[in-house]
């Protein structure tokens, strides 16, 4: 991940002692002629928002190919059409206001089908290097049948954020000696979430890493807040206010069975 460490502004506060800066500012720096600064707008979107995109392409009928050029082509007119210029923080959700743009990004896309393929500007990262020691990569997932494109897409967005959070966790217990902490967190409570498994026993668990059960509850109950210390770093790269990030981290714990 690009920014492992927080930086200045990305804690609680900021610079100024508001809100502090996201990557929004970075996104709406894109919509300047330079090339450089162009390329690495795209990029970001590419890295943090490739996935939950193609997911919700493919439930919607695209094939493997048609669906990676597709994300490469939203993400491109976002910037063509000063897409993030026109977003308006108090009408919503930054993962919102996004799935609605894809959905009339893909409207408008089916409907010119027979106009040439447009291919994206030299430069952009491709799917196929981001989704290295992907699972989920490409050319590998498929939708499950029963669910909506908006639950696809939400299941992917909430997937991805969970994974990036789980290794700045897993960087972080390492450099703290703290590794059956997140060895914990993870097989206990990501992990089932993610699969849709039952969680192992915290017996057996704690057995295994040499632990008394209690012992083991402590050390999750740790991690757990270190983990949602990191996911409200996370969020706040997007989001708009602390409203917005308690909603978000809301929403994601309900995902993972903790609220």
């Amino acid at each position: 991940m690009a920014d492992q460490a927080p930086r200045p502004d990305s804690t609680s506060g900021g610079r100024d002692g508001g809100f502090p800066s996201t990557l929004w500012s970075k996104l709406f720096a894109a919509g300047a002629p330079d090339s450089t600064q162009r390329r690495e707008a795209l990029n970001v979107l590419l890295q943090r928002y490739w996935k939950p995109v193609y997911c919700y392409l493919r439930r919607c009928g695209c094939g493997v190919e048609d669906a990676k050029d597709l994300v490469q082509e939203f993400f491109t007119a976002c910037l063509d059409q000063n897409f993030f210029a026109q977003a308006d923080p108090a009408r919503g959700r930054f993962r919102n206001y996004l799935l609605g743009s894809l959905r009339h990004f893909l409207a408008n896309a089916r409907r010119a089908a027979h106009a040439q393929k447009r291919r994206p500007p030299q430069g952009i990262v491709s799917l196929e290097e981001l989704a290295v020691g992907d699972s989920s990569s490409p050319g590998g997932f498929d939708p499950p049948d029963l669910q909506t494109p908006e639950a696809v897409f939400y299941r992917a967005w909430v997937a991805d954020l969970t994974q990036r959070v789980l290794r700045r966790l897993e960087q972080e217990c390492q450099a703290t000696g703290k590794q059956t902490h997140y060895e914990l967190l993870r097989q206990r409570l990501v992990l089932p979430a993610l699969e849709g498994a039952e969680p192992p026993p915290l017996a057996d668990l704690a057995g295994r890493l040499g632990l008394l059960e209690k012992q083991a509850a402590n050390c999750i109950l740790t991690a757990r807040r270190a983990f949602q210390r990191l996911l409200a770093e996370e969020i706040r790269t997007y989001a708009h206010s602390e409203d917005e990030v308690a909603a978000e981290i809301s929403d994601l714990l309900r995902f993972l069975g903790e609220s």
